[in-house]
């Protein structure tokens, strides 16, 4: 909803004087503009998905990683444990970079890119 509302004033101007009706208005303005907060939003959550996912492995598992982790540590197996710690971390790292680069196809305009796309070029 921050995204929706936070149109500059002068570009709803704009609309509104070429007759951008409400639907328009909503398509081509609101929603390119909501982007780069929807992909926040998206960034924080594949990470608490995953450490959801492995509180509920915890909690009532017979596989998975949170299982492992369980039965490694019940076993005194600690390079297992450390094994399925580093391949959680590995796989939150991934799933953060793939909506990275979500967000990089969905919305390249978005100044957060130029300026790290800049430094890459100096």
């Amino acid at each position: 909803m921050l995204g929706l509302r936070s149109v500059d004033p002068d570009a709803l101007d704009l609309f509104r004087s070429l007759r951008g009706g409400k639907l328009r208005t909503l398509l081509w303005l609101r929603a390119p503009n909501a982007l780069p907060h929807l992909f926040a939003g998206m960034k924080v959550a594949v990470s608490l998905a995953l450490v959801g996912a492995i509180a509920g492995e915890f909690v009532a598992s017979q596989a998975g990683l949170g299982y492992v982790i369980l039965s490694a540590q019940g076993a005194f197996q600690t390079t297992r444990v450390f094994a399925a710690v580093v391949l959680l971390g590995v796989l939150g790292t991934i799933l953060f970079f793939a909506v990275d680069l979500a967000e990089r196809i969905a919305c390249p305009w978005h100044v957060s890119h130029r300026t790290r796309d800049r430094g890459r070029e100096a």
